[in-house]
């Protein structure tokens, strides 16, 4: 799942846009951007939660993968990286434990 969704987030340049911006703005230099920890996370210089158009995206991927995948338990965070090199912009989400089918519901 965690290639499945790097690769489909890797080939919409509107996402890769957006975490690029949103990367330098933080001034992350390496570190990734938490978007997802059993809730989806609020940036300060975006509109929406989890910023809009990634977490879009990346619900999209989960809500198209077969259950199995959506129903596996995984543990802590998964880094979605966007592109190979070492300096590349990257997301974080996960929490303790949870199934990648949690991201499809809004927490309130």
């Amino acid at each position: 799942m965690v290639r499945r969704l790097q690769d489909a987030l890797r080939d919409d340049p509107e996402v890769t846009a957006a975490v690029t911006r949103s990367h330098r703005a933080l001034g992350q230099g390496s570190g990734a951007i938490l978007v997802w920890n059993g809730e989806w996370l609020r940036n300060p210089r975006e509109a929406g939660k989890g910023l809009a158009g990634v977490r879009q995206a990346i619900t999209m991927e989960v809500a198209f993968a077969p259950a199995a995948c959506r129903a596996r338990v995984m543990r802590g965070l998964v880094v979605i990286s966007l592109n190979d090199r070492s300096d590349a912009p990257r997301l974080a989400l996960g929490s303790r434990e949870w199934r990648w089918a949690e991201l499809l519901s809004a927490r309130r």
